[in-house]
């Protein structure tokens, strides 16, 4: 297959071989040949054909290494490898991408330096676009002259999108992670920035340019700088638009506000109002049963005595919870699954009992929701061991106080959604905790004002007790922003 790019040398002994939409980089070592990133499987041909122009022969090449293993930089290297028996490189983290196309032979790791001849490319570990992602740096002779040329491994935003990052099974946290890679890198100087796509770095317009110019238009040292700023950028405008596109209005126990919590009519109402989240509550009775009850106790709200835990579902079924003059049963967790969980709605549990959590997690397993529902308590302790049992399943902790160390070690545990007292939430606060990569919910959201504050701020949702206010509060903002 002919490349639909001209093969031609970028700098020194680095030569681009690939294609417009998936870059790929030869280095001429003086003792064999490195290949940076193959492509599409298709591009193998592409890469043989181009190398053979510029008077390379495949079986020269002992190295290819890859900056991640998304197919469209590694689902060639099975046929090149055939071709050349090179050994291949990758970061471990990145090997279920690769669908058992190839076995890698070494581990990239952060800072180690791969030689070959005259070459020393080091490896820098720089997560957030996949789990592995490597940025190379490598020096190249140009006319006398000793340039650093510098890739970044995975530059790509639109993979840290909610929607993509929950079809590949990921959470909001590689967010931070890429904006620490940036941050990282910033420290680099690069002279020859070199994309792994085409338009990255623009390849064909620099090519072009070339032919004309008796100065390398590959080499300036401006254009590291600015692609990291227009990436950072680019991120924030994703988080900014998503926080409004994908905002969760939960309905607090359903409408609480208005009807007893935490029941079937209190849902129904919710959902009807136009919340698109329901928030609740398990307990574990006496046998065993999973039910949606709030508080420890009985008497608030059903004015019966007694402590939940220590009552069997069957003494449960009896009682009514009661609001406003409305009344309604208490209701098993599997009783709302089956009404609900095929709905389009995202779900808030949160764990009232430490102990619940594998129970809870093997209910929810019997239903195919698990890209909606974020797993929540304030016992740290119970949210950690639902990450260690159902690590499927998104978990967010419930903080009357957020602390560095608090993120941090939420960060360990891949606890993904910081939940933080409404009090708390600031647009400055917000913007911290996105960069750190969380997803922001605020919880104590008791009026209409603090309703408008945490919205404002940029949060990704916050669970109400009168979901119909914050629903036309946000639909009154939106046909504001459409009429701009």
């Amino acid at each position: 297959m002919k490349s639909d790019m001209v093969p031609f040398r970028m700098a020194g002994n680095l030569y681009f071989v690939g294609c417009k939409k998936a870059s790929s980089h030869l280095l001429d070592t003086g003792e064999g040949l490195i290949l940076i990133d193959t492509g599409y499987e298709e591009n193998a041909e592409t890469i043989v054909n181009s190398m053979s122009e510029l008077g390379f022969d495949i079986r020269d090449v002992k190295y290819i290494i890859h900056s991640h293993g998304h197919y469209d930089h590694t689902f060639a290297t099975a046929k090149l490898v055939k071709l050349s028996g090179a050994k291949t490189f990758l970061n471990h983290r990145d090997i279920h991408y690769l669908e058992g196309r190839f076995t890698p032979d070494f581990d990239i790791k952060d800072g180690d330096i791969i030689k070959l001849g005259k070459t020393e490319i080091l490896c820098l570990e720089t997560p957030g676009h996949t789990e592995g992602t490597i940025s190379f740096f490598f020096n190249i002779e140009e006319n006398g002259k000793i340039y650093r040329a510098g890739m970044f491994g995975g530059a790509g935003t639109n993979q840290l999108k909610k929607d993509f990052l929950k079809s590949q099974g990921l959470n909001t946290l590689p967010r931070g992670q890429f904006f620490k890679s940036i941050e990282r890198l910033r420290n680099e100087h690069v002279d020859i920035f070199i994309g792994n796509h085409s338009w990255q770095n623009d390849t064909q317009g620099n090519y072009e340019k070339s032919l004309v110019s008796e100065i390398n238009p590959f080499i300036d040292e401006t254009r590291w700088g600015a692609f990291l700023n227009k990436l950072e950028k680019d991120l924030w405008t994703v988080i900014e638009n998503e926080s409004k596109t994908h905002f969760i209005n939960y309905a607090h126990r359903g409408a609480s506000e208005y009807l007893p919590e935490n029941t079937f009519l209190a849902f129904y109402t919710g959902v009807y109002m136009g919340a698109n989240g329901i928030e609740t509550d398990v307990h574990v009775t006496k046998d065993g049963v999973a039910v949606l009850f709030h508080d420890d106790t009985l008497d608030r709200v059903t004015g019966e005595s007694g402590i939940v835990s220590e009552k069997t579902y069957e003494e449960l079924a009896e009682m009514f919870v009661s609001k406003n003059e409305f009344q309604d049963k208490i209701v098993r967790f599997e009783d709302f699954l089956d009404k609900f969980s095929f709905r389009d709605l995202t779900f808030a549990i949160e764990l009232k009992q430490k102990g619940t959590a594998k129970q809870v997690a093997d209910i929810l397993r019997k239903y195919d929701i698990k890209d909606k529902v974020v797993i929540t308590s304030f016992d740290f302790e119970s949210v950690c061991d639902m990450r260690e049992y159902a690590p499927e399943f998104n978990a967010g902790f419930l903080a009357k106080e957020v602390t560095d160390e608090l993120l941090l070690e939420m960060k360990k545990r891949n606890i993904s959604e910081i939940c933080p007292k409404a009090t708390l939430v600031n647009e400055e606060n917000v913007r911290k905790w996105h960069y750190e990569g969380f997803n922001v919910r605020a919880w104590g959201v008791s009026n209409e004002d603090l309703m408008k504050t945490v919205y404002e701020a940029g949060a990704d949702g916050m669970t109400v007790n009168f979901p119909d206010k914050l629903a036309e509060y946000i639909k009154i903002n939106r046909d504001m922003e459409e009429e701009k």
